[in-house]
């Protein structure tokens, strides 16, 4: 199967899986291959945030180069400090035989829920580059953590209240980066 067919099933699946059809997980490559090709879903969403980044407001300050650098070393951080992290995670919470099927959804769900969020933010830009776009983004993050508990409690098998942790930590580690990112580029300033 080429990497397109794979990718359109995965994102039919986790369409699927959002909308709590259990057979939704059988759209997805669940093999060890299957787990590193879900990694390409940060390349299909890679034009989508370049077009972000290029409408994107530069911190005040920040050279270009500078800019574009930090972005570009962040980018693949992104997409490997939770999968790594979530090792331990899943090994502490008793469910580490069910990690690489949760990152496969996990990562194959981000074309949707990243990519829509991507889209939303240049929309924003676009529309309105000093404006009020801000304020869409806090109920979009709020369905982002919603269906990616959802996800967490539906490939790990964990309770809620479980869920809810291994998602909140998922969401720490990218506002961590986040804020080592400004951190970086900004020199602390």
């Amino acid at each position: 199967m080429t990497i397109w067919e794979e990718a359109r099933l995965s994102v039919r699946g986790a369409i699927r899986v959002l909308r709590l059809d259990p057979d939704g997980v059988d759209d997805f490559n669940l093999t060890l291959d299957g787990y590193w090709r879900s990694f390409y879903a940060a390349m299909f969403l890679l034009p989508l945030y370049l077009v972000y980044l290029m409408n994107a407001p530069i911190p005040e300050g920040v050279s270009v180069g500078r800019y574009w650098l930090i972005e570009a070393i962040a980018y693949p951080l992104t997409w490997t400090l939770w999968p790594l992290f979530a090792i331990y995670v899943c090994a502490r919470a008793g469910v580490l035989r069910r990690y690489t099927t949760y990152i496969i959804i996990h990562n194959w769900a981000q074309v949707l829920l990243f990519g829509g969020q991507l889209f939303l933010v240049v929309l924003a830009f676009t529309v309105d580059p000093g404006g009020p776009g801000a304020g869409l983004l806090v109920p979009v993050w709020a369905v982002v953590l919603t269906a990616e508990t959802l996800i967490v409690r539906v490939t790990l098998g964990v309770t809620w209240p479980q869920a809810i942790v291994i998602e909140a930590l998922s969401f720490f580690i990218a506002l961590l980066l986040g804020l080592s990112k400004q951190f970086v580029m900004t020199g602390g300033g």
